[in-house]
This record gives C-alpha cells, sequence and structure tokens, in this order.
C-alpha cells in the first residue's frame, strides 16, 4: 500500500500552491471578489488561517481514505467523501462541524480536478443534515452571544489593559477601539484590527471583505479617538488580529462572562440595529410582518451579506 505520509505531504503541497496561486493573482491587482465573478477561486486559498484548518481536517479525511484503501490521493472519489461525512454524521458530529469539513473536502475535490462531483455529493449531504437539524436528530450550531452589560464591561476591562500595557511599555495600544468599533459598527474583528488602517480611516470609512467594499459610519467621538491613536503611534494598523482576540476573551473573563468569539459583539450590533429599523418602519406605516422584513434585510446588507441570506438570519437575529 502507498504511504500513507506521502499522501499527506503531497496534500500538503497542494494546500500550500492554492494560497502561493492567490498570492501571486494579487500581486497582479486581482481581487477576490472579481476571481469569484468570474468562477477562479476553486484552486485558490486565501487565507492562512483557512489553510490550516483545512489541512487539519483534510489529513483526517487522506487517514480514512487510506484505511479503505486508497494508495493516492488523485485515487478519492465522492464515494469516499460520502462514506466519511456519514460516519462523522453518525459519530454524533454537529451541523457546524460537519459545514466545515464539508466545505474542506469539496476543496479537496477542485484540488484533484473533481470540484463538480465533490460539490454534489456536499449539496445533498447538507440538505441530508438540514433535515436531521430540523428533526432533532443533529444539533444546530450554538452561535455564540454576549449581553449589552458585559460587553460594556468587557469594553472598560480591555480599556485598562491597555492603560496599564501603555505604562509599562511607554506604547499606547489600540485593543479596546477595535472592540469598540465592532460593537458601535458591527464590525467583523479582521476589519476591526488588521484592516483598520490610517489610509482606510482616510478613505471615509470604507471596509473590505473578499474584493467588497461598504462604507460604515463611525460615530464622531470614536472616529476622533482612532485618528489621534494613528497619529500618536504612526501605527501600520489598528491592532493584531490574533493578539486582540486574546485580549478581548481575557477581559471577558475578567469582567465574569463567558469567554466568547469576537464574533458575538458583531451580533449584539446586528439584534440593536435590526430593532431600530424595524421601529423605523414601523413609524412609516409599514404592518408589523413588513417592517420585520425590510428590518432583516437592511441587517444582513449592513452586515456586509446579501439581502435575502435566509441562512445567516438564525446566526446573527435568531430569526427563521
Amino acid at each position: 500500500m502507498g504511504s500513507l505520509a506521502a499522501m499527506k505531504e503531497e496534500l500538503h503541497q497542494r494546500l500550500w500552491s492554492a494560497q502561493e496561486k492567490w498570492f501571486a493573482l494579487r500581486e497582479t491587482g486581482a481581487t477576490k471578489h472579481e476571481l469569484k465573478i468570474a468562477g477562479e477561486t476553486r484552486n485558490l486559498l486565501f487565507w492562512g488561517k483557512t489553510h490550516l484548518d483545512y489541512e487539519h481536517v483534510l489529513k483526517r479525511f487522506v487517514e480514512f481514505c487510506h484505511e479503505r484503501g486508497r494508495e493516492r490521493n488523485a485515487d478519492i472519489d465522492k464515494r469516499d467523501m460520502r462514506d466519511y461525512l456519514m460516519q462523522t454524521i453518525e459519530r454524533g458530529a454537529s451541523a457546524s462541524y460537519l459545514a466545515k469539513i464539508t466545505s474542506a473536502i469539496v476543496k479537496f475535490g477542485a484540488l484533484y480536478h473533481k470540484f463538480e462531483s465533490f460539490r454534489s455529493t456536499g449539496r445533498k449531504i447538507s440538505a441530508l443534515v438540514r433535515e436531521r437539524v430540523a428533526g432533532g436528530a443533529i444539533a444546530s450550531p450554538e452561535h455564540q452571544r454576549v449581553t449589552p452589560e458585559v460587553a460594556q464591561r468587557a469594553m472598560d476591562r480591555l480599556r485598562e489593559l491597555d492603560e496599564r500595557f501603555e505604562i509599562k511599555t511607554g506604547l499606547p495600544r489600540g485593543y479596546h477601539l477595535a472592540a469598540e468599533l465592532q460593537s458601535r459598527c458591527g464590525l467583523r474583528a479582521f476589519e476591526a484590527t488588521e484592516r483598520m488602517t490610517p489610509q482606510r480611516l482616510a478613505d471615509v470609512d470604507v471596509i473590505e471583505k473578499g474584493g467588497l467594499e461598504r462604507t460604515i459610519q463611525i460615530p464622531q467621538d470614536l472616529l476622533e479617538r482612532l485618528r489621534e491613536f494613528f497619529t500618536t503611534t504612526g501605527a501600520a494598523c489598528l491592532a493584531p488580529l490574533r493578539a486582540y482576540e486574546s485580549a478581548l476573551r481575557r477581559a471577558v473573563e475578567d469582567v465574569g462572562g463567558r469567554a466568547t468569539g469576537t464574533h458575538a459583539r458583531r451580533r449584539l450590533w446586528a439584534e440593536a440595529f435590526k430593532n431600530e429599523r424595524y421601529h423605523f418602519y414601523l413609524s412609516l406605516g409599514m404592518s408589523p410582518e413588513k417592517a420585520a422584513q425590510e428590518a432583516l434585510a437592511d441587517t444582513l446588507e449592513a452586515l456586509g451579506h446579501g439581502r435575502n441570506r435566509r441562512e445567516l438570519r438564525r446566526a446573527y437575529l435568531r430569526s427563521a
């Protein structure tokens, strides 16, 4: 039988090559959005974290296939994918974990020129998972939440930690500003940290994801403090993403909250924004049903998603 180590090493090289292809395209001025529109993203990986997550998942998938007698990654097919996912379902995996590994294995298919068959299998398995979630046989994703009170106390604690850091090192730190951006503007963590640069701030608050752009309104008081931070520090961005995530987790725990991810603040902002839009539409004379529908759509759009992304309503707004 072929070496499992060789199969894993080849997988590693394919994943790394997929990321290098993106690096090369980015150097030419290509954007993720343009590539998506052109259908050129199948053999690309954009994020280092995605690369690492996929490699971890796919090495386990390759181990499963090797035990079934596969000697080359190129011989792995949709039947292996189906059986692996069904086995994972029967072992009690959650819907969120199943979605993660399905996405990774579809990318595996793309890297070995079997995208269509793997995508088709993935869609069938995803439909089965949705049915089982509806029937209660599979746990639905539990999205991390935080109360407004805990969020505020954690932000105050983060400001205190930043002040202590500056006293100790003489260097200002903007983690509390990143948390405030998430809480008051609904930004993703990477938008509020590594993507929040002096240039982006000067360009009237434009944030991008995957080549897409949207304009956000930063409250004037926060905008002034951000400008002061960049002027004082000369920093290239507001904060390192991973360091910010760790600091925020510590701050939440310090104030007695349950450790949640940074996305919890984005969800909290989304709920407040939705309620504000709902009451606005009611004031225009809309029926409660129509007002709720428009408020949901406005909120998804403000978050940087399509207005009709129904699958995101429960994730952000606890609405079907």
